[in-house]
């Protein structure tokens, strides 16, 4: 293939399209899907922060692939996934640039593999991408017991 990225963002954007007014509720579908699927894979539950965040740093990297970089850290209230070299990204960015919605099910992936598998409440703080290059964010969650 001779620009494997370049499609990808082009198959991106014609799928979004394609779907766009079922794309608020592909999000969480897809994030169900692969949480599902990681949960099967670790047994359900991971109630200890460490081993959460590694496991989960594991299955974003490793299992999904979607990233070059996906670091995974928890402080105290907040769990904070930092991306480089997202795949999905550039996608969006034709997206927005004209106008129209995105698809980025990464964040409500980290909503449910918080609440499924760590057993916490969790809510989006916030998606930081400024200053940054497509591709690049800081996602931010806040954890509270359910």
């Amino acid at each position: 293939m001779k620009n494997e990225a370049e499609f990808l963002a082009k198959y991106h954007q014609a799928v979004v399209l394609a779907n766009k007014d079922q794309i608020e509720k592909m999000k969480p579908k897809i994030a169900s899907l692969w949480v599902n699927e990681w949960m099967a894979q670790v047994g359900d539950s991971i109630t200890d922060p460490e081993e959460f965040r590694s496991t989960f740093e594991s299955f974003l990297t490793d299992e999904l692939g979607f990233a070059d970089d996906s670091k995974v850290s928890i402080a105290g209230d907040e769990l904070v996934i930092d991306v480089g070299g997202c795949a999905i990204c550039p996608g969006n960015d034709l997206l927005r640039k004209a106008g129209e919605p995105t698809l980025c099910p990464i964040t409500p992936t980290g909503l449910m593999a918080i609440s499924r598998v760590m057993g916490k409440k969790a809510t989006l703080e916030g998606v930081d991408k400024e200053g940054k290059p497509v591709g690049w964010c800081q996602i931010k969650y806040k954890l509270a017991e359910k």
